[in-house]
């Protein structure tokens, strides 16, 4: 008798499929009339995940370990239709390709039963290519519709703070609406958003969530146009934090606006003006009690270092206990040890280990960086290909020396231009430091200056206390 596996998937775009208990039904009816043991044990699932991304699969991707394993545990998979497999031809392929060839285990498919040698794989092929196909075509209908809807203002997601919905229509909550037009006339006085976002948490104000008010709460609002009317809608996914992405369809709704035009405009003159000093959402200088808060991070998270009475600096994750390593130093310590590191670096050479990241605004350098990505990508599929068996050795060989030709002759281009910005760019990185430290041990100068001037070239501050190292990665725009 034959150990089995079950993989069970239903998502969204498969809405006149069977129900998981349907599937697992017709799966334990098959294992049965083909003298296979079906253990609880091996049966996987994946309920509400589109079948395209095997890598957004936790139940997949455990069953592909599973099978890997040197038990064998199971010698097939077995699958309602090799759509719940995968939606993807190409990730289809590579995972039969593996489980086959180096797991011995098969996947069968109980609804779409398959004849031996090429014509059955030729079949199966078909298949998998016409799920694909039925998936991207469903991808697209979906998206067309919402593209339709939302260039005609119908409303698509949740309702943002300041309303709810009745009848598929935004009506204004009077409380939150009030809360709304304090955020805008507040910010275009002049508060901060960290200052808005504490004063609104302190009174006891959440969002619809039930999160209390954060520095991005109040940049999200400030930046959303539903409160004058309109509707956003960013085709490609959610807007990340960039509101003037230029694929997001903004169009007039049938709401009623909360706040006008003119204070809009307003808050978003003054966001721009932020945007250029680099002063978003920060907290502000004003209120650091140290200018090392917000600069040193610690290296076993990333957080930044926050104040610890009485003069100490620690991990903020640890704080709030998300992070297990502290990082507790005194604070004239890492101020110390701070500018003896632009001390050294300030005189550096190339024998010196310094790190300078360069923002390069050369177009041609960030694509030759592009390209070579793209090519080590196609090398390694070209590897696995070979490795699969699907790739002879001597196409692979051929196929590879050519593309590492291609390769050694973009490292060669992609080197003589880092070696132009390193040797334009030393000098002026050099001239940012010893400014940078003359504010830093200028007893005169204030926290928020402090502040300011060390985050006009840091990049990126790590401390590690274990090994009492700190290292400083800097920034320059040439």
């Amino acid at each position: 008798m034959k150990l089995a596996a079950a993989y069970i998937r239903v998502s969204t775009e498969d809405q006149m499929d069977l129900s998981p208990d349907s599937q697992l039904e017709k799966i334990r009816e098959y294992a049965a009339k083909n003298d296979m043991l079906l253990l609880d044990q091996y049966i996987f699932h994946d309920d509400g995940i589109s079948g395209r991304s095997a890598e957004k699969r936790p139940g997949f991707q455990r069953m592909i370990a599973t099978a890997k394993e040197p038990a064998h545990p199971f010698d097939s998979i077995i699958v309602w239709k090799f759509s719940r497999f995968a939606r993807n031809q190409e990730e289809s392929i590579f995972y039969k390709s593996i489980l086959r060839s180096k797991c011995n285990v098969d996947v069968v498919s109980v609804s779409e039963p398959l004849i031996a040698g090429h014509f059955g794989s030729l079949i199966e092929r078909i298949i998998e290519w016409m799920d694909e196909f039925y998936s991207v075509r469903l991808s697209e209908e979906v998206k067309r519709s919402m593209t339709v809807n939302a260039k005609n203002g119908v409303l698509q997601s949740t309702p943002s703070f300041g309303y709810c919905v009745e009848n598929h229509q935004l009506v204004i909550i009077p409380d939150e609406a009030d809360i709304i037009r304090e955020i805008f006339s507040r910010f275009i006085s002049g508060d901060a958003m960290f200052a808005i976002a504490k004063d609104l948490s302190a009174r006891g104000i959440r969002t619809h969530r039930g999160n209390p008010f954060e520095n991005r709460t109040v940049d999200y609002i400030l930046n959303n146009p539903v409160y004058i009317g309109k509707l956003r809608w960013t085709p490609t996914g959610r807007t990340r934090r960039n509101f003037k992405n230029e694929d997001s369809i903004i169009s007039e709704a049938q709401h009623e606006p909360i706040i006008d035009l003119q204070t809009w405009n307003a808050a978003q003159a003054r966001c721009s003006e932020l945007k250029k000093s680099y002063k978003r959402y920060g907290k502000p200088s004003t209120e650091r009690k140290h200018w090392l808060c917000g600069i040193v991070r610690c290296s076993a998270c990333g957080a930044t270092l926050i104040w610890s009475n009485p003069a100490f600096l620690k991990c903020n994750n640890y704080a709030r206990g998300r992070c297990s390593t502290t990082q507790h130093i005194r604070v004239d310590l890492l101020e110390e040890a701070f500018i003896d590191r632009l001390r050294h670096d300030m005189t550096f050479s190339e024998s010196v280990s310094c790190t300078a990241q360069i923002v390069s605004r050369q177009p041609q350098t960030q694509s030759l960086q592009q390209k070579r990505s793209r090519l080590v990508s196609r090398m390694e599929r070209l590897r696995e290909s070979y490795l699969d068996g699907i790739e002879s050795l001597e196409s692979y060989r051929d196929a590879k020396q050519k593309m590492q030709q291609q390769l050694d002759d973009l490292d060669v281009q992609i080197a003589s231009m880092n070696r132009q910005d390193e040797t334009s760019s030393a000098d002026l990185l050099r001239s940012c430091i010893a400014s940078v430290l003359k504010t830093l041990i200028d007893p005169t100068a204030t926290t928020a200056q402090k502040y300011e001037s060390a985050m006009s070239i840091i990049d990126r501050c790590i401390f590690d206390k274990s090994q009492m190292l700190l290292s400083i990665s800097y920034k320059l725009t040439v």
